[in-house]
């Protein structure tokens, strides 16, 4: 039987949320906000313990202070199933720490061997619960198209799996593939998951403890083939954010907006690269702080573009800059600076450098070759910095050492790295550091690494650094040496 809250419900609710609020902000252990922070976007970021953090297409929520950060790592197996989800913990979004594997393939028998994505967590204020849902497969393909739900009492427990199942509404069931959690300021939550082989998005209110669909509210941009989506409310505004359907490739991120969720949608507009900054998209995360509230997009880059395993995946962050109530724009900022105190994102300051300059220019913007101050990861920057500053060292006359004039550290590959790349103290002078240079014409250059005789290929937004066969040609392996 569908139920709808009240108005006194839907008072209590605000009430209970109000004193969710207030005392999660005072329990014993809520951490300080820190400074701002500094991100290197395009990267496997690490973990407080040194891990590699495996969150992929999920999302965040804040519980007083702090922000959770969850998502999906799959086994290892040929057909990349589902292991569990993760949650990490953070103030300042970027120190993560690894609370716990919230719902596992041993959870519940339907899960051992199944594939299940884009987890999203919302708190009911109403029922004291956190809700799950999530797209659900079995583990051979994706012919199931269902969603599922779990729930906890708190945001760090062990989910109990309800089930999965094709959302129905007035008497049909429907396909639902990726999908989103989103909850309004009345308390209503809605389910929104493409159908229809992906050709559609429908947006499904929820019952009142959020486990069940009660009724389909709109369906979206019939025949437009949008997944991947997200949404968020800002001053009476609905917009949600979608990619196109195109399995792991990269496409045309677009938006739309709406002062009604369920009628009076814009038509999609365009935001951010034609490759959406090699990204999908995932979450829009709030951070509100004593300055406002700016937004985060929380996209992937995911492996599987590159022929790797899904845990590969690297997570790119993007300021979501509201330019009017109408017009969201979407730049490349290769380093990203938050500050969760005052709720400010932007761009991160990048100090001055001179050197070797290794350029691309493919891209809208030049990008530079780069080591991220902290924690030496690779990412391309829009400028030539003190961190995409480098020395060419000749070895004779025809090979060279390319180092890192910040770190001191040169660029190395070994057979143990595969084909991936990584700093080393320059007591290395072998020739896993050294580089050759060919002439690829109109001004580039291909850099050639001896041991492994493979070409030094990037992608012109946040590095994805690797060596590939010198049949590699294309303009990934083509870079312009500049002083």
């Amino acid at each position: 039987m569908r139920t709808q809250l009240t108005v006194r419900g839907r008072a209590l609710w605000g009430l209970l949320l109000a004193m969710v609020v207030a005392l999660s902000a005072t329990m014993p252990g809520a951490a300080v906000q820190a400074a701002a922070v500094a991100i290197v976007n395009a990267n496997q970021w690490k973990d407080m313990s040194g891990n590699v953090i495996q969150a992929h297409a999920g999302g965040a929520i804040k519980v007083g202070s702090v922000y959770y950060w969850y998502g999906v790592e799959r086994n290892e197996d040929a057909g990349w199933t589902f292991k569990q989800i993760n949650l990490y913990s953070s103030t300042d979004l970027k120190s993560w720490t690894f609370v716990h594997a919230v719902l596992t393939q041993g959870s519940h028998p339907e899960l051992n061997w199944s594939k299940v994505e884009r987890p999203k967590i919302v708190y009911n204020a109403a029922t004291g619960k956190f809700v799950m849902w999530m797209h659900y497969e079995n583990g051979a393909n994706y012919s199931l198209a269902h969603a599922a739900v779990a729930i906890s009492d708190t945001v760090d427990g062990d989910y109990e799996f309800l089930g999965h199942f094709r959302p129905e509404a007035d008497g049909v069931e429907h396909q639902s593939r990726d999908a989103t959690l989103f909850v309004d300021d009345d308390g209503t939550a809605y389910f929104i998951s493409s159908a229809r082989g992906n050709a559609d998005l429908n947006v499904y209110r929820l019952n009142a403890d959020y486990t069940q669909i009660d009724a389909l509210t709109a369906t979206l941009f019939p025949g437009n083939y949008r997944e991947a989506p997200a949404m968020v409310k800002r001053n009476g505004y609905y917009y949600l954010l979608t990619s196109g359907a195109t399995g792991w490739s990269y496409n045309q991120a677009k938006y739309a907006y709406s002062t009604n969720i369920a009628s009076g949608w814009s038509s999609l507009y365009d935001i951010g690269s034609p490759s959406t900054f090699e990204g999908q998209g995932n979450f829009i995360l709030p951070v509100s702080g004593t300055e406002g509230t700016d937004y985060i997009y929380m996209t992937d880059r995911h492996a599987g573009a590159f022929g790797e395993h899904f845990n590969y995946g690297k997570y790119v962050w993007h300021k979501l800059n509201f330019v009017s109530d109408t017009n969201l724009k979407l730049d490349w900022f290769p380093k990203l600076s938050i500050d969760t105190a005052a709720g400010k994102v932007e761009k991160a300051a990048q100090n001055n450098g001179t050197g070797l300059g290794l350029k691309k220019d493919f891209a809208p913007i030049d990008t530079f070759l780069s080591v991220g101050y902290e924690d030496e990861y690779f990412y391309m920057s829009d400028k030539l910095s003190a961190e995409s500053a480098w020395e060419k060292i000749d070895v004779d006359g025809v090979y060279f050492i390319l180092k890192h004039k910040r770190t001191g550290k040169y660029l190395h590959n070994d057979p143990a790295l595969g084909n991936k790349l990584n700093l080393v103290d320059p007591v290395w002078t072998g020739h896993n550091v050294q580089w050759s240079q060919t002439d690829a014409g109109g001004g580039y250059v291909r850099l050639i690494h001896r041991s492994s005789g493979k070409v030094l290929t990037s992608y012109p937004y946040g590095a994805n650094l690797s060596l590939q066969p010198t049949t590699n040609t294309s303009n990934q392996t083509k870079w312009r040496l500049v002083e």
